[in-house]
């Protein structure tokens, strides 16, 4: 009896069986290592610690915002001062003191990460059905400094978000996310950071207690380890003297960047592009 037909089995049929258990267990193995990879979601900083390491930033911010009021207060106690001295008016210092008191000061309202959430949607075929997929975290912090009287000279500080902590409602996915797209189970790429740049088109000059404000933010997003410029449509509230909302709308491609979407089997057809939203509440100090 030949060997290709021994027990009843073809060689070839052997052969084929063979390369099905090799492949098998090579998706196997791949799942696994994307399971492994991913880790337990565990953040290894607090917003508030991650905050803190933006101290250079922040204190270019604040100065440049202090230089500014000071420029400001000055310009005005000149002017005034000098129409007192023209018209010799005794009380020119005092007038002086009123008009500089007079300039609008900013607020700092910092996010309150209970309260709020930082998502993105996009949309993949799994298991041959379209599903929109949502992942979102409360892990997000940040300043926004608004001059109530003259909104656009109000300024955002460095906003973060702790990506590893992103969950959608697929287990396999979100470590898919930490493992293999974000690369957020790494230390370097746990935190997606988007630094403000510009503030424009704004739809009034003044706000005031339930007043709706609407703008743009141009600012460098940085999502693992690659920086590009995205401009967020904005709309903020102020529901008190102490509180501010609103939401951040953005879309973009992940490509752009270097997002590369693993080749699982039951995944395919995700979209190209990703849209990003935070909602948020903030409150003064």
């Amino acid at each position: 009896m030949s060997n290709s037909n021994r027990s009843g089995v073809s060689y070839p049929l052997v052969v084929l069986l063979l390369l099905v258990a090799l492949a098998g267990g090579a998706a196997a193995g791949i799942l696994g290592y994307i399971w492994y990879t991913g880790g337990s979601g565990e953040p290894s900083l607090t917003i508030d610690e991650k905050l803190a390491t933006q101290t250079a930033s922040d204190a270019a911010l604040a100065e440049a915002v202090g230089t500014a009021m000071m420029d400001v207060a000055n310009s005005v106690i000149a002017d005034v001062v000098a129409v007192a001295v023209a018209e010799a008016v005794d009380t020119s210092v005092s007038a002086a003191m009123e008009a500089a008191a007079a300039v609008s000061e900013p607020v700092e309202f910092k996010i309150v990460s209970a309260e709020s959430a930082a998502s993105f949607t996009l949309e993949e075929d799994l298991r041959g059905v379209r599903t929109t997929v949502i992942g979102s975290t409360s892990e997000v912090g940040g300043s926004i400094i608004v001059d109530l009287a003259n909104p656009a000279a109000s300024s955002i500080g460095a906003i973060v978000i702790n990506a590893r902590t992103l969950e959608t409602d697929n287990s396999f996915r979100n470590r898919a996310l930490r493992s293999q797209i974000l690369r957020s189970a790494q230390d370097e790429h746990e935190f997606i950071v988007f630094e403000p740049r510009e503030l424009s088109n704004w739809s009034a000059d003044s706000v005031v207690v339930g007043d709706l404000l609407n703008f743009d933010v141009t600012g460098d997003l940085t999502v693992a380890g690659v920086t590009r410029s995205v401009t967020f449509a904005a709309a903020v509230a102020l529901d008190s003297e102490t509180q501010i909302s609103g939401s951040a709308d953005a879309n973009l491609l992940h490509a752009d960047f270097g997002l590369v979407i693993p080749d699982v089997r039951s995944v395919a057809n995700v979209t190209d592009d990703v849209d990003l939203k935070l909602e948020f509440v903030a409150r003064a100090d």
